[in-house]
């Protein structure tokens, strides 16, 4: 399928003390210069971290891609899956992370990713790239991530999400791969967490991501959900979890990552009763195109306008007022599915279509006084049918992201 939009474009840094129940939301900006720095000493180590990956899930079948393993023709339809992990310390020993809504560097390839260097990622099989070279097996693939955020998991650590979209193809023939990752914090402690993935075609000869969903049209959004519209679940933020606002300043703008909010939001919705789920996952990836514009569904003029034209049937809102970088304000309801940032689809061991999407916060969250915000998630498929979810989550104490881990040096 291709996109019929191509006309439009250390120690924690959080002081290990502060809770909700000491400081005061109002205050949040006061934490930047009460920060401890990541060249202190190493605090308890009683806990190792954790590494989860959410995207995709055990069992899925992902596809093999545009170019079906022929490795002349260049394309940007590949395998159209996304990669998500979720990192999870427990302890006062850190991550450095610089969390953004743009982590990628395809030019370090091979690399570890300068703004999560304790990360690696690999698979068994080679990758054609979109240009039609390839990646060898078990090369790093961390810079070839697009984003990160961190939300304030209960206890002295935080939760660290990862996300990639992925344009490459696996060679044709290929039936099954695994992919390796693991995370290093700065005690040295090391955890590795595999996936072995299915490699197919889909139902009726699917071979990319994208096939296995219809192309975008315009959606009507249903009102109420319906029992054959799609499963809709929302794992990040965390549960438990609080999550930073960005820095509360009158007059000041987010400016990621130093007053941005950068939590991470994943909306995963099942096409259990196969109507389909209109969506681009490579958003506009055409040749000619800049390469930020390729792998992400970010519709960046569409802010103002609610529908994300990538995947119109996404509907996401806060019910606090939004604060873009830019100035530009959503305000509390309104779609926020045009700022996502990746797209994915896969076959999930059930048989029906998984297509998961997300998203790291740019903004900064006009509370209004409010200690909480609420999170509603929704899609509507090609029927018009329509499942969402819901998730409250506590506003963290600590102001931005940034300042839940220390960014690497």
């Amino acid at each position: 399928m291709q996109s019929i939009f191509n006309q439009h474009t250390g120690i924690s840094s959080r002081a290990q003390s502060l809770k909700r129940f000491l400081l005061p939301v109002a205050a949040c900006a006061l934490l930047l210069g009460g920060c401890k720095k990541d060249n202190e000493a190493i605090g308890d180590t009683s806990a190792p971290p954790v590494l989860n990956i959410v995207s995709p899930v055990e069992g899925a079948t992902i596809m093999l891609g545009g170019r079906q393993g022929n490795a002349t023709t260049a394309d940007y339809n590949g395998t159209g899956f996304a990669i998500n992990l979720e990192i999870v310390t427990k302890d006062t020993v850190t991550i450095p992370t610089k969390e953004s809504l743009n982590i990628r560097n395809t030019a370090a390839l091979g690399q570890p990713n300068v703004n999560l260097p304790g990360f690696a990622a690999s698979l068994d099989v080679d990758l054609i790239k979109p240009d039609g070279g390839t990646i060898p097996k078990g090369t790093n693939l961390a810079s070839l991530f697009n984003i990160a955020g961190t939300d304030d998991t209960p206890g002295p650590g935080v939760t660290t999400w990862v996300s990639w979209h992925v344009l490459e193809s696996v060679a044709a023939g290929t039936t099954s791969c695994t992919l390796t990752t693991s995370v290093t914090d700065r005690a040295g402690r090391k955890v590795t967490a595999t996936r072995l993935l299915k490699v197919g075609p889909g139902p009726n000869g699917a071979f990319s991501g994208e096939a296995l969903t219809p192309a975008p049209k315009l959606i009507t959004y249903g009102t109420v959900d319906n029992p054959d519209g799609p499963t809709v679940t929302m794992i990040a933020p965390r549960t438990p979890s609080s999550v930073s606002p960005g820095i509360q300043t009158a007059g000041v703008l987010p400016a990621p990552p130093t007053s941005g909010a950068l939590f991470f939001i994943q909306v995963s919705a099942l096409d259990k009763s196969r109507n389909g789920i209109n969506v681009a996952e490579n958003g506009d990836g055409a040749f000619g195109k800049p390469a930020a514009d390729r792998g992400t569904i970010e519709d960046k003029t569409q802010s103002n306008a609610g529908v994300n034209r990538y995947v119109p049937g996404l509907k996401v809102t806060f019910d606090v007022p939004l604060l873009q970088p830019n100035g530009n304000v959503i305000p509390a309801g309104g779609n926020l599915a045009p700022v996502f940032n990746t797209a994915g689809s896969e076959l999930d061991p059930s048989g029906f279509v998984r297509t998961t999407f997300g998203w790291s916060v740019g903004g900064t969250l006009q509370l209004g006084g409010k200690t909480s915000v609420t999170i509603k998630a929704a899609v509507t498929d090609a029927a018009g049918k329509t499942g969402s979810t819901t998730q409250v989550v506590q506003i963290s104490p600590v102001a931005n992201g940034q300042l839940l881990t220390p960014a690497p040096r």
